[in-house]
């Protein structure tokens, strides 16, 4: 198939010149929190990965990930797979369900992923991210892209030869996190790769990693001249951040958090019932959603143990007329004091180590 026109990628998606979109996040982008990110300014979001091998055989759990919901607009998926062929064969099935755009993973760094080829485990042949992505191309018209690290280590560092691939390959855009696969999160971003993988490909680049509001974006723009940026960790529980990181404001006041918090819930609660399931599935986003307020402590020791999601409702509204009772009216008054929380407790990372969803050397997660 031809590419999907000469239009910019983002132009056919009705994106912004500069979009700011919602990374695919393993095990928290379902479609209530996809919604609460897009109400609050992300421009596009996805389905978090996919694995090919399942979507061919049709399983249940991977056919039940892909579940879209009638609200929502222009939405993308991620895919990985163990071949070129097999990435091919996915992509046909994935643009035959009405996605707007399909990203090929060649970033995820979990080695239950890599040592089966897929995710950053294919950065390590560059010969086969060219054929993934033009096997991935013949199979759709959709826009295409593929979600790249810097390469596998500080020894393998081949995002350039990889970028160049991805282009000939035929996808439309690509994304670049700033870090190899055995980096961990306390490595800083590479700004200076990333925009010398910009300086070096014609397609749009969007930049992704340690993005947790407006002057990490702007800081990124500056240093890069990427065309979009894609939000992941910075998201958790502050889906606020697509709004300020476009100037919108970044206050984040009792009432709406309030509002926004509840809103995700009762969606979470319509789309999978008030089971004891659902509950701890979103008890995560309810912990990460309490960040920045006095006296969290409490409220996350009695959010690990809610049965239901109605629990976690009343335990909502009680934790607002606490912070109500004691003055506290916005959002990050903690981190205004100078007692940043932002480095201090990161459940997203726990979780990543304990589900083998994390990064860094995998002695390091042999011996957690």
């Amino acid at each position: 198939m031809t590419q999907v026109s000469s239009r910019t990628p983002f132009q056919t998606l009705n994106l912004p010149k500069t979009p700011v979109i919602l990374a695919p996040l393993a095990g928290v982008s379902d479609h209530p929190f996809r919604r609460t990110c897009v109400s609050r300014g992300a421009d596009l979001t996805y389905v978090e990965m996919i694995s090919a091998t399942a979507l061919i055989y049709n399983s249940k759990r991977t056919m039940d990930m892909l579940e879209r919901h009638r609200d929502e607009g222009v939405l993308g998926v991620q895919v990985t797979g163990k071949t070129a062929e097999e990435v091919g064969k996915a992509v046909k099935i994935l643009s035959e369900l009405s996605f707007e755009t399909i990203d090929i993973n060649m970033g995820c760094p979990v080695k239950k992923v890599v040592k089966t080829g897929c995710g950053s485990g294919i950065l390590r042949d560059v010969k086969r991210v060219y054929e993934t992505v033009s096997a991935a191309r013949e199979a759709t018209d959709c826009v295409l892209s593929a979600k790249i690290r810097l390469g596998w280590d500080h020894s393998c560092i081949n995002g350039l030869e990889v970028a160049d691939a991805i282009q000939r390959g035929g996808a439309d855009f690509l994304t670049v996190h700033g870090r190899t696969r055995n980096d961990d999160y306390s490595k800083p971003v590479n700004l200076d790769y990333i925009a010398q993988i910009k300086q070096s490909v014609t397609i749009p680049v969007v930049g992704n990693g340690n993005l947790f509001n407006r002057a990490d974006a702007e800081h990124m723009l500056a240093r890069t001249g990427v065309d979009g940026l894609m939000v992941s960790r910075g998201a958790l529980g502050n889906p606020w951040i697509f709004r300020e990181i476009k100037g919108e404001g970044a206050t984040v006041d009792l009432a709406e958090w309030v509002d926004v918090v509840r809103q995700h819930l009762l969606w979470q609660q319509k789309a999978y019932g008030d089971t004891k399931t659902a509950a701890i599935c979103m008890r995560k986003h309810l912990l990460w959603y309490a960040k920045g307020w006095p006296g969290v402590k409490v409220l996350r020791d009695r959010m690990n143990v809610a049965g239901t999601l109605g629990e976690a409702l009343d335990l909502l509204q009680e934790f607002a007329s606490y912070l109500t009772q004691k003055g506290h009216s916005e959002r990050f008054e903690a981190i205004n004091q100078g007692l940043s929380d932002r480095f201090l407790w990161d459940p997203k990372f726990e979780m990543d180590r304990k589900l083998d969803r994390g990064v860094g050397d995998d002695r390091l997660e042999e011996r957690a």
